[in-house]
């Protein structure tokens, strides 16, 4: 999830930053432990986004809002992913992947 100035973009790249020894990315952080050489793993992998619009730095009422629905939008994906597997995403599960 990013309400990030920088937007799903500037995340993004955080991600593929840190998994090339980079910081900033916890996520990629516990990636790494369990896969040191990510780009092994690049032709099994993908990546599945929802972008909304907002203007992050306002404080307008609309894009609070939408902020807000992002937030909401991310823990009712995790609440769904446990629905099916019984537990977190395995890199946004903190008990289960320590990071590096």
């Amino acid at each position: 999830m990013t309400n990030s100035k920088g937007g799903l973009r500037q995340r993004l790249r955080q991600f593929d930053q840190t998994i090339k020894g980079g910081e900033g990315h916890g996520g990629a952080r516990r990636f790494v432990v369990r896969y040191p050489d990510p780009l092994q793993l690049e032709p099994l992998l993908f990546v599945a986004v929802r972008a909304f619009d907002c203007d992050v730095p306002s404080n307008a009422p609309q894009d609070l809002r939408v902020m807000g629905d992002v937030a909401a939008f991310e823990y009712r994906c995790f609440a769904d992913f446990v629905d099916a597997q019984g537990h977190l995403p395995e890199f946004n599960d903190k008990a289960r992947s320590p990071k590096k």
